[in-house]
Order: structure tokens, then sequence, then C-alpha cells
């Protein structure tokens, strides 16, 4: 059997928000959850205090560290969840726009699937393990004093990138085939993107005895390219909240038949989906220029491709639609 990391969302293109003023500045604390295994969260949220960047390893991080929230407002609350082998900081500049629109992000770091953790022993584990990691930070994060009062439990929705949007595709309530994904991939050995390494023998029947997580409270969903050649129609059924798709225009990366197009075609009613120039990796933050010569297949882009521009149309219209629909 073998391991599914990456997925792409077809469909069609669709009008952008313009760009607003910020409401607030952005802070950023750390949180541990520990009701499944122990991991590192990073908070994004609303301040009123002025923003200090600081630096975490190669990233510079715009927000500033443990200043206080605003007080006596409520806002609604996004889990965000990395893709494989990512971490919350893959996508800081996207939480930190958030946060200073008004939104709090809550961002666990995948134990055993992250760049700053060991390495699961199986990728049946981390299938496992990244839903009730999710859950497990939103849960550290509502009972957190440093933000009791500041969550609207009304307004909850998630954003999954990747592997991260599998994560997110089972909190809301779909229904993977694991005996599925491992036809295909047995079949389309070639198929390394959505395939990735061999599992072990006979894995398979871990999954497709095992009963997922659901978290009710999430009331609009936003898949970044998302990992999902183990769903079809009948596994995505129960979604009955807004989603709204990105994906890139190149998919040379991703066999889009197995995974974008289940998505795109599957769900009812059809999700919003928005197409943007690049592949797979573009809808990761830009990398700072110690990292960028390291890692050329997530940092750097095909000619044409302007990322900073890419990610000014994510933002919009990420904000745009959680403006709308949470």
């Amino acid at each position: 059997m073998r391991k599914w990391f990456y997925a792409i969302i077809l469909g069609c293109t669709i009008q952008l928000a313009e760009a607003e003023p910020s409401l607030y500045h952005a802070g950023v604390a750390r949180i541990t959850a520990t009701n499944a295994t122990q991991a590192d969260v990073m908070v994004f949220y609303p301040t009123e205090a002025p923003e200090v960047a600081w630096q975490a390893g190669p990233y510079t991080v715009e927000a500033s560290l443990q200043v206080p929230g605003v007080a006596g407002q409520k806002f609604p609350v996004l889990l965000l969840s990395h893709g494989h082998l990512g971490s919350p900081l893959s996508h800081r500049q996207l939480a930190s726009m958030l946060a200073r629109n008004g939104f709090i992000v809550v961002a666990p770091t995948h134990y055993g699937d992250s760049a700053t953790t060991p390495a699961a022993y199986s990728q049946i584990k981390v299938l496992r393990e990244r839903p009730r990691q999710a859950q497990a930070a939103l849960e550290a994060f509502l009972q957190d004093a440093r933000f009791a009062g500041q969550a609207d439990t009304t307004r909850i929705g998630m954003i999954g990138y990747s592997a991260g949007g599998y994560t997110a595709l089972i909190l809301v309530g779909a229904q993977p085939d694991f005996n599925e994904a491992d036809r295909y991939c047995r079949n389309q050995p070639q198929d390394f993107a959505s395939c990735g390494d061999q599992y072990v023998e006979g894995q398979v029947g871990e999954l497709s005895t095992w009963k997922p997580l659901v978290e009710p409270r999430l009331k609009a969903l936003i898949l970044i390219d998302p990992l999902a050649v183990m769903f079809n129609a009948k596994g995505l059924a129960p979604i009955h909240i807004p989603t709204l798709l990105m994906r890139p225009q190149d998919d040379s990366y991703l066999s889009a038949p197995h995974n974008s197009e289940v998505i795109a075609k599957g769900m009812n009613p059809a999700p919003q989906t928005l197409t943007l120039p690049g592949r797979h990796f573009v809808f990761v933050d830009l990398c700072p220029g110690t990292l960028s010569a390291s890692y050329p297949l997530i940092c750097k882009d095909e000619a044409g491709v302007d990322r900073a521009a890419v990610h000014q149309k994510i933002e919009a219209e990420i904000l745009r639609f959680l403006r709308e629909y949470l």
C-alpha cells in the first residue's frame, strides 16, 4: 500500500475580491495541545498592539509575540492544517493577514508529519492522527485563559492545504475509502505525487475499520490543493457547509483525475473554485533566501509565475469567502 500526500482541485475561475485596509494588527502566541499527540500550536489573533516582526529560524513572522488581544470583542476562529512535512510557518503570511482582518487562526504542528518533528513510523499513523491533532489544537485554544472570551464558537471554520485538506475533509464528515485509494496506487505506481512511498503490506485494513473524528462546529471550509485520492462522491456526500477550493493551473506535478476532479465533481452543492498560476507549492509562502537553493521544488516557480502576486489573490479571495460564509 502507498501513502497519499497531495491532490489538486479542478474547476472554474471566479471573481477576485479587492484588498481592503486591515482592521487590526496581528499577534501570535504558542500553546501546547496535549490530549492527542503533544504538539506545538501557533495562534494568530487580532491585537491593537503595534506589530513587531521576529525570527523563527529562517522565517520572518510579521506578528507580535505574546501581546494582548482585543478586549471585549469576539472573533471567528479558523483551524489551519499545514501540508505533509510543512509547519504553521508555511502559511504565516496568510495567518497574519487573517488576524489583521478580525479572525483567530489556530495552526497546529502535525507531530510526525512536519518539518520540525520526528517522522511517524507509519503513514497509517499520520492519517489517523492528523484529524485528532487538529481537533486537540482547537480544544487547547478554547481552554487557554489568554483567549477566554475572544472566540466566537458559533463561527468556526477550517483551512487545509495538501495533506491538511485531507485533515479538513475528515473533520467536516467526509468518509474516506482507503481500499479504493490503495487499488489506485497499486495500479498507478508512477503517480508518486499522489501515492508516495510504499506502505507495509496489509496495513490498509487498519484504516478501513477506522472511525474518524468529526468536528460538528465547523461552519465553512477552504481546501487548498487538498489530498483527496481516498474520497469519492459517496464519501463527500455528508459535507453540507460552504466550501472554497483552490487549485493551480499547472497539474503536471499531480494527477488530477483521481484527486481534484473527485472533489470538484463529487460535492453537492458544488464548491466555489479558484484557479491560480503555478504548481502545487505556489500556495506555500515565499521561501527565505536561505532555503530557496536547498528546496527548489518547493521554493522556485516556473517562469512567469509571481508567487507574491498569487498570494495577494489567494488572501483577497479567502477573505471574501470568509466574510460571506463565516
